[in-house]
């Protein structure tokens, strides 16, 4: 083989190689390109889900016994009992307490529904061992209520007031 032979495969082999390390060079640009568009978008959507939650306003006693009397059910404000299992803290969270007609109405207000379900939990953890009296729970997203009630003709009653007095309860809190 000539010497010009010689020079012209060995620049087309260094040609060959130039152009498969450009080659190269470009799927590992793409590859990156496309792993930052994907992280981006991972990104964007799982900040999309991330939507501010309104804040909820804790209701004062005299706001929950006007909803109450607006139905027609009359509120008395009553005393925190400690020795009471329904009286807990619960989740961090306080109870309202009342009467209506004689019997209790426990009321939480949590930050939301993740919050009242916690409650729950820790509610059943503090009472797994105790023989609890009869009562009623009502769970609506940010509200856990207990009526201390038996469940006769009037509880019954009573327990489908309360039922439909909880949406306007939650509707006052988002306001």
């Amino acid at each position: 083989m000539t010497l010009a032979k010689r020079r012209c495969i060995k620049n087309a082999a260094s040609k060959n190689t130039g152009t498969l390390a450009l080659i190269t060079s470009v799927k590992k640009i793409v590859v990156l390109l496309m792993l930052l568009v994907i992280g981006i978008l991972v990104t964007g959507c799982s900040q999309s889900n991330n939507v501010p939650v309104k804040e909820l306003r804790e209701l004062g006693a005299d706001e929950i016994t006007a909803v109450f009397a607006e139905q027609g059910l009359d509120l008395l404000s009553s005393e925190v009992r400690a020795e009471s299992v329904f009286h807990r803290e619960l989740n961090g969270r306080k109870p309202v307490v009342f009467l209506l007609d004689r019997e209790e109405l426990v009321m939480y207000q949590f930050a939301g529904e993740e919050e009242r379900e916690a409650g729950w939990a820790d509610f059943e953890n503090q009472t797994a061992t105790a023989e609890l009296v009869q009562h009623k729970v009502f769970q609506e997203r940010s509200l856990l209520i207990f009526y201390i009630r038996d469940e006769g003709k009037t509880g019954e009653a009573l327990f489908r007031q309360i039922e439909q007095i909880i949406p306007e309860l939650l509707e006052l809190r988002e306001s």
